[in-house]
């Protein structure tokens, strides 16, 4: 695997390596990268909160740039508000609560304090790189613990790897669908070789990064839509 040692013998600081990929993957073909950024659009007043999660906690991570990407494109539409949520900053353990999260007797304080963050937010976008045919330990770990919080939410899923994060995605969904959250279909997808220069700078390609684009027309649509089951439920139990 040439592209493993190149990947794996490089010189560089740990703050430029990739994520691991996987061993089957495609060879990279250049292509040319997406023009800078446009300026954060103004949003309406009452327009929801969506959270751009990250995936990965390892050191040297790929991961935390490419969130920052997706922030940065998706506040150029102007339908929501979103904001970069770093599982990193919550230091959670291997779960360690002693009851089921759907109880919501939660007893740790970095369970606390991730649940009040994750409550905060109508929406998601998981950004997942995938390591071993699947999505990351740290990030499966994470929403092991919470439950109430992310339930009748909508969620979109942005993959990468050296086979684009498909079976991360897949993965992830099935959690997802276990924590009642709407996964839409769309999903962005990128390529550890070609919208990673050196497997390391994130710079995508313009048909991969027009590849979130979609992802967020349906999740914005459905977040919306599932606010107003979340109210109906309230309405509901105050009966």
């Amino acid at each position: 695997m040439s592209w493993l040692k190149k990947l794996f013998g490089k010189t560089e600081t740990p703050a430029h390596r990739a994520e691991a990929p996987v061993a089957d993957a495609e060879a990279p073909a250049a292509q040319a990268t997406v023009a800078p950024e446009a300026p954060v659009a103004v949003v309406r007043e009452g327009a929801p909160r969506i959270a751009v999660v990250t995936g990965s906690t390892r050191p040297g991570r790929n991961n935390r740039q490419v969130a920052e990407w997706v922030v940065a494109r998706a506040s150029r539409r102007g339908d929501a508000v979103y904001e970069l949520v770093d599982v990193d900053d919550f230091n959670l353990p291997l779960l360690d609560e002693a009851f089921p999260a759907a109880f919501g007797n939660y007893q740790g304080e970095h369970t606390k304090a991730w649940a009040a963050k994750i409550a905060e937010f109508d929406g998601y976008v998981f950004v997942s790189p995938e390591y071993n045919h699947s999505t990351t330990p740290a990030l499966a770990n994470a929403l092991s613990f919470l439950n109430a919080e992310f339930a009748n939410k909508a969620a979109g899923i942005v993959g990468y790897g050296s086979a684009m994060g498909a079976r991360a995605v897949e993965h992830l969904r099935g959690i997802l669908s276990e924590l009642q959250v709407a996964h839409v279909q769309k999903t962005g997808m990128f390529s550890l070789f070609t919208d990673f220069e050196d497997f390391s700078v994130f710079k995508p390609t313009e048909l991969q990064a027009a590849s979130v684009d979609p992802m967020l027309d349906q999740l914005v649509s459905w977040t919306i839509a599932f606010s107003k089951v979340r109210e109906g439920e309230l309405e509901a139990a105050a009966v």
